[in-house]
């Protein structure tokens, strides 16, 4: 009986990264729509849909140069909370100086 249910509870805890990543955008459309339309101020969803486009449609174009794959996840991951301008800018920056480019 325990070693039944120490097997649910592993292929649960296996399953589980699986199922998380099933909610993460595959393309442009999909990250705006998930992120930056979610965003609380007017400046964070104007970076969240750079970073989203930076990510997922145009990794080359030139407003992209600055931001590595990591940095774009760090912004679309946490710029959405910032409820001032401030703070979105703060935020990416943040990213951008954690996960700088070359």
């Amino acid at each position: 009986m325990i070693r039944l249910f120490s097997a649910v509870i592993l292929m649960l805890l296996t399953a589980l990264p699986a199922a998380a990543q099933s909610f993460a955008p595959k393309n442009y459309p999909d990250c705006a729509m998930l992120y930056a339309k979610k965003a609380l101020s007017q400046d964070g969803g104007m970076i969240m849909r750079r970073a989203c486009k930076c990510r997922y449609q145009d990794p080359k174009a030139s407003e992209c140069k600055d931001f590595t794959q990591a940095a774009l996840d760090c912004i679309i991951s946490n710029t959405g909370a910032a409820e001032r301008d401030e703070q979105a800018w703060g935020v990416e920056r943040a990213c951008r100086n954690k996960f700088p480019a070359k």
